[in-house]
C-alpha cells in the first residue's frame, strides 16, 4: 500500500472523523451503528530506499525519516510515518515522497520510502541588468551551485528580483525564467529581468484635510515625495514599506498639533499615465485637543514634579503625542522620563501612558509607573580589540562593575571609545550587548569593537610661491612606549597603550629644513592626565621660503628652536568633559642677515627683529568637550578658553594673547548635521611697550604655510588667499605685505552629509559660510567688519593619509592681491588641506 502526502492527510482528516468520541455520556455506539475497528500495528524489519542510488545518501533519507527496525507502526496513515513523510520533506531534496508496505510475514513489515529527488542546480545566470546589480542580486537570491532546486526556491528568487527593483522605482518589473535540464538531473536556470520604465511619484493628494494644507502633510512625510527637478538628496522613488510608514508620520503631525484621534480613513495607489505613479490619501482629521490634567501612579523614587518637568507637558497646553513619546522614553533627547529611572539603576522601568478623552477638546493623561527593581554592572567583557590592549579600553570605560546601572554611563563610554578614533564607528553605533541575571540583579555587558587604522603617514612634495618642500611625517595614535625594548612588539611598531608619537621632516634641501618630535601620554600614572611635550628646529637660508619676504639679504640665516612641555587634568565638576591645562614653552629665534647695498644689517624674517630672540610662555586653558567625533562631529560642542603670557624678564619677548573658540553641531536627520563656531583672539602688551612677536594672520589654508610661520599665528579661512585679510604694510620692496592684527574674529558654518562611512574611506561633502577679520588693535575692532566667504567642501579620511580637504569658495569682498598688487574683485577659490582642517589655525595650541 502506498501513501503519499496528499492521501496521508486526507486518511488523517477520515480517521481523525471516524475515530472521534461519541457525544452520549455512555460513549457506546448508537443503535444501528458499528464501531470503527482499531488499526492494525506492524513491526518494521526492514527499511528501503528507493529513487536514490547514492548508498550514503538512503542512510541518510531513513536516518531522517525517524523510522527504526523493531519500531512499532500504526498502518495505514499511523502518526509514526506521517512524520516520517513530513521530516523527509523539510530536507527540501525530494519533489515527491512516499512509504508503503512492501513484504509482510505476519505483524513484521518491510516499509520502501520512494524519493523523487529535485533537480540540482548547475548554473544560473541573469540577464537584462547591469554588472553591479547583478552582483548585488547574487548575495540575496537563495540558490547555490550544486543544490537542490525546488519550485518554490525559484519563485522566492524571482519576487526577491522584483522587489529589488520596486525598492530603486522599478515597479512594473517582470521576470521570466527559462529552465534548461541537462544530465544527471541537473537544471540550468536564466532569469530575465525587464526592468520597464522607473516609476516616480509625480502626485499627491490629500482629501478632508482642513486645519494643514497638502504641502505640510507631504512634508511630514520623508521618503514619499512628488517628482521635483530640485530635489537631489532625496528621490521620488516610491516604496511600500516607506509609505506605510510615511503615513503613520502624517498622523503623527496631526497628533504633535494636538489632533489626538487623527487618522487615515483609506488611500490609493494608481498610476499616472506611462511611468508616474498617484497618491490619495483621506484623512479624518477630528477635534483638536488640550491636556486637562496629567496624573502619576507607581511612583515612589521620583516625586510627581520632578517627572512631570520632565515630561514637558503642562495643564492647558496643547496635546504633543511626539513630545509624549520623546520625553517619556528619550527620543532624540535620550534621556526622558525613563532614563531617569534607568540613571538610577532600575534597567526594568516602564511607564504607560493611558489618555481618556474629557469632553470636546480636553485629555487626561494617567502615567503607570512601574518601577521594578535596582541593577548594578556585572562583569563587562571586551572582545574585538586586535591591537589595543584591554586596560586602553576600560579607563575609558564609565560601566564599573558593582556600581548602579546607568545608561548614560553606556553612553558616555560610546562616547569616549569614539574619541579615541581606533576603532570602527559601526561596531560601536549598537552599544554593548547586555545580559541581565534576574537572580542576581546585574547587567553584564560585552563591547565587541573592530580596530581601525589609526596610525597616518604623510609623504608629499608640494611646490609653490616657497619652492618645492619635501615632507615625511609618521603619527602613530596608538603608541606603546613601554614596549620599546620588547621585540616581539616591534609589528612593525610597539602598540596599543594609547599614546601618541609624531614625527616630521620637512625640507627643501640645503635652504630649508625643519624637524619636529612630539609625544603625549593621555593616563599619566593611570589617571585622566594627558602629559606631554613637543621640540622642534627650523633652519632657513633664503628669505623666499616662508615668513614674508624681506629685499635681497645676502648672507642671510635664520634658526628656530623651540620646546615646549603641558600637562591637562580633567574635572568632575560642572561635569566631568571640562579640563584645565597648562604648558609652559620656550622659544629662541635668530634671525640674521645684511642689506647687499648698503652693508647694513637686515632681517632674513621682517617678522621677527634682528639677531637672537628669546621667548618663556606660560599658557593656561579651560575646555569642555562633549563632541561625539573629533574628526567628523554630528553632535556635541567643544569650547575652550586660554591665556598665554610671556613675561617681561630681561631681554625675553612679552606679550599676552588671549583666545576664545566654539563649535556647536546638530545632528539633522541619519546622515547630515549643521555646525556653527566661533573664533576670538587679542594679543596685548604687558609693559605697554610695542609687542614685536604674536600677530594673527587670516586668509589660506596649510598648503599656503608649508614653510612654517615664525612670530604670527595663521587664522586660516576658506576662499581668500594667504594673509589678505586684516593690516597690511609696505615691505622694504615697496609692495604689500601682511602685518597681521592684534584683534581677531571669525565665525563658521557647515552643512554637512555623511555620504561615506566605511574602513576604507569616510567622506563628509559639506556647504560653508565663513566671515573673518583681523583689526590692528581694540579702538579699530569693529565686529560688524567681516570678509564673506561660501562655497563648497569635501572632507576625506584614509587610515593611513589622514584627513583631506578641498573646497572651492567665493569671497564676497574686495581685497588686495599681494601677488599681483592692486584690488582683487569676488570670485572663486579652490583650496586644499591635507592633516589639517580650515577649523584650526594657529601653531597648534
Amino acid at each position: 500500500m502506498r501513501l503519499r502526502l496528499p492521501s496521508l492527510f486526507l486518511a488523517l482528516l477520515l480517521g481523525g472523523i471516524l475515530s472521534a468520541p461519541a457525544q452520549t455520556p455512555s460513549q457506546s455506539p448508537r443503535a444501528g451503528e458499528t464501531a470503527a475497528a482499531p488499526r492494525p500495528t506492524y513491526v518494521i524489519q526492514d527499511i528501503q530506499v528507493e529513487g536514490v542510488k547514492n548508498a550514503q545518501t538512503r542512510q541518510f533519507v531513513i536516518q531522517s525519516s525517524g523510522l527504526t527496525e523493531g519500531q512499532e507502526v500504526t498502518l495505514p496513515a499511523g502518526d509514526a510515518v506521517a512524520q516520517a513523510i513530513r521530516s523527509i520533506y523539510d530536507l527540501r531534496m525530494f519533489s515527491d515522497v512516499a512509504i508503503y508496505r512492501k513484504q509482510q510475514s505476519g505483524t513484521n513489515v518491510t516499509l520502501i520510502i520512494e524519493v523523487t529527488p529535485e533537480p540540482t542546480l548547475a548554473a544560473y545566470t541573469l540577464k537584462g541588468i547591469d554588472g553591479g546589480d547583478r552582483e548585488d542580486l547574487k548575495k540575496k537570491i537563495p540558490l547555490l551551485r550544486g543544490s537542490p532546486v525546488r519550485p518554490s526556491d525559484v519563485e522566492r528568487s524571482k519576487q526577491i528580483i522584483k522587489n529589488f527593483y520596486e525598492e530603486e522605482g522599478y515597479l512594473r518589473t517582470e521576470v521570466d525564467v527559462q529552465r534548461e535540464e541537462s544530465e544527471g538531473n541537473r537544471i540550468a536556470l536564466t532569469f530575465n529581468v525587464d526592468r520597464e520604465e522607473e516609476i516616480e511619484v509625480e502626485r499627491i493628494r490629500f482629501l478632508g484635510n482642513e486645519q494643514f494644507d497638502d504641502g505640510d502633510l507631504q512634508g511630514a512625510m520623508d521618503e514619499t515625495r512628488e517628482n521635483r527637478w530640485w530635489r537631489i538628496w532625496k528621490g521620488e522613488k516610491f516604496k511600500r514599506d516607506a509609505y506605510e510608514k510615511d503615513l503613520d508620520r502624517v498622523i503623527d503631525h496631526y497628533r504633535e498639533h494636538g489632533y489626538y484621534d487623527a487618522q487615515i480613513v483609506q488611500d490609493s495607489v494608481y498610476y499616472v499615465g506611462e511611468d508616474g505613479l498617484g497618491i490619495d490619501v483621506e484623512v479624518r482629521e477630528g477635534n483638536r485637543y488640550y491636556v486637562s490634567d496629567v496624573t502619576w501612579e507607581g511612583n515612589t523614587i521620583f516625586p510627581d514634579r520632578v517627572l512631570s518637568e520632565q515630561l514637558g507637558l503642562s495643564e492647558g497646553e496643547v496635546y504633543n503625542g511626539k513630545a509624549l513619546d520623546e520625553n517619556l522614553y528619550g527620543g532624540q533627547r535620550e534621556s526622558g522620563v525613563l532614563g531617569l529611572y534607568m540613571d538610577r539603576g532600575y534597567m526594568r522601568a516602564d511607564v504607560q501612558p493611558t489618555v481618556r478623552v474629557v469632553g470636546d477638546d480636553s485629555l487626561d493623561i494617567t502615567m503607570d509607573v512601574r518601577e521594578g527593581d535596582v541593577y548594578n554592572f556585572g562583569d563587562i567583557e571586551i572582545s574585538g580589540n586586535t591591537k589595543t590592549k584591554d586596560y586602553v579600553i576600560r579607563r575609558e570605560l564609565y560601566t564599573v562593575p558593582g556600581e548602579r546601572f546607568s545608561r548614560s554611563a553606556i553612553q558616555e563610554s560610546i562616547r569616549r571609545l569614539s574619541q579615541l578614533e581606533y576603532f570602527s564607528k559601526e561596531s560601536l553605533s549598537g552599544g554593548p550587548d547586555i545580559s541581565v541575571d534576574e537572580e542576581e540583579k546585574t547587567a553584564e555587558l560585552a563591547y565587541s569593537v573592530k580596530e581601525t587604522g589609526s596610525d597616518q603617514l604623510q609623504l608629499s612634495g608640494t611646490f609653490g610661491q616657497f619652492g618645492l618642500v619635501l615632507q615625511l611625517g609618521f603619527q602613530f595614535n596608538n603608541f606603546s612606549a613601554q614596549n620599546l625594548f620588547e621585540a616581539d612588539a616591534w609589528r612593525p611598531l610597539p602598540s596599543g597603550d594609547g599614546q601618541k608619537l609624531s614625527v616630521n621632516v620637512r625640507t627643501n634641501g640645503t635652504y630649508y629644513q625643519n624637524y619636529s618630535l612630539s609625544f603625549t601620554e593621555p593616563w599619566f600614572r593611570g589617571n585622566p592626565t594627558p602629559v606631554g611635550g613637543s621640540v622642534s628646529y627650523s633652519k632657513y637660508t633664503r628669505s623666499v621660503f616662508g615668513g614674508r619676504r624681506t629685499s635681497s639679504v645676502e648672507g642671510g640665516k635664520f634658526q628656530n628652536f623651540s620646546a615646549n612641555f603641558f600637562v591637562r587634568q580633567r574635572l568632575d565638576w560642572p561635569d566631568d568633559k571640562f579640563m584645565v591645562g597648562s604648558r609652559i614653552g620656550y622659544q629662541l629665534y635668530d634671525n640674521r642677515g645684511r642689506n647687499p647695498e648698503t652693508g647694513d644689517r637686515q632681517p632674513l624674517f621682517s617678522t621677527v627683529p634682528f639677531g637672537k630672540n628669546q621667548s618663556i610662555t606660560f599658557r593656561q586653558s579651560l575646555s569642555r568637550n562633549s563632541l561625539d567625533n573629533p574628526t567628523f562631529p554630528r553632535s556635541g560642542s567643544k569650547m575652550s578658553l586660554s591665556l598665554e603670557l610671556a613675561p617681561p624678564v630681561g631681554n625675553l619677548v612679552q606679550y599676552h594673547k588671549w583666545r576664545f573658540k566654539t563649535n556647536w553641531n546638530v545632528p539633522i536627520g541619519e546622515n547630515f548635521s549643521f555646525g556653527v563656531g566661533t573664533d576670538f583672539g587679542y594679543i596685548g602688551s604687558i609693559t605697554g611697550e610695542p609687542v614685536e612677536f604674536e600677530t594673527f594672520e587670516v586668509g589660506g589654508s596649510p598648503f599656503d604655510y608649508q614653510g612654517g610661520t615664525f612670530g604670527t599665528d595663521p587664522v586660516f579661512m576658506r576662499g581668500y588667499p594667504r594673509g589678505v585679510i586684516g593690516p597690511l604694510a609696505r615691505g622694504p620692496g615697496g609692495n604689500l605685505q601682511p602685518e597681521g592684527g592684534q584683534v581677531m574674529n571669525k565665525y563658521t558654518s557647515e552643512f554637512r552629509w555623511q555620504a561615506v562611512e566605511s574602513q576604507q574611506l569616510r567622506a563628509r561633502p559639506y556647504l560653508f559660510l565663513d566671515a573673518a577679520n583681523a583689526w590692528s588693535s581694540l579702538n579699530a575692532y569693529s565686529p560688524a567688519d567681516l570678509y564673506r566667504s561660501a562655497g563648497i567642501g569635501v572632507k576625506l579620511f584614509l587610515p593611513i593619509v589622514g584627513m583631506i580637504e578641498f573646497n572651492y569658495g567665493y569671497n564676497f569682498d574686495q581685497h588686495v592681491s599681494l601677488d599681483r598688487g592692486g584690488i582683487e574683485d569676488p570670485g572663486w577659490t579652490f583650496q586644499f588641506s591635507l592633516g589639517q582642517g580650515f577649523g584650526g589655525g594657529g601653531r597648534g595650541r
